[in-house]
């Protein structure tokens, strides 16, 4: 995908959990059509990554744009609005589901809503 501009892109991002410093510096780009997957043992910030891109956790520095809007300072609904979503891993909640009825449980978000 070479001279095409990421559909997410991250630059530098830190969170931290109260004083805790949970990322350090994290960049990440996501081209159209991709598929990435964040993979490592447990505890080493694979969560903490996708809930500091979607805002979740407020306290975090650096530089997350999705389709050229800053999402760095918008609040959480608009972030939902802007594409972002987080299915995040919940054993058994729903497991007589399968999985494209799990993905298709969220609701659809209306723009400008």
């Amino acid at each position: 995908m070479a001279g095409a501009a990421p559909l997410l892109s991250v630059r530098g991002l830190n969170a931290w959990y109260g004083e805790s410093h949970a990322l350090h510096g994290v960049d990440i780009d996501v081209h159209r059509g991709e598929t990435v997957t964040l993979l490592g043992r447990n505890g080493v910030g694979k969560t903490t990554t996708l809930r500091a891109i979607m805002g979740l956790i407020r306290k975090r520095t650096g530089e997350i744009a999705f389709d050229g809007q800053d999402l760095m300072r918008l609040p959480l609904h608009r972030t939902a609005h802007a594409g972002i979503g987080f299915v995040p891993e919940e054993r058994g909640i729903f497991a007589t589901l399968t999985v494209d009825e799990n993905l298709l449980l969220p609701p659809v978000v209306a723009k400008g809503a």
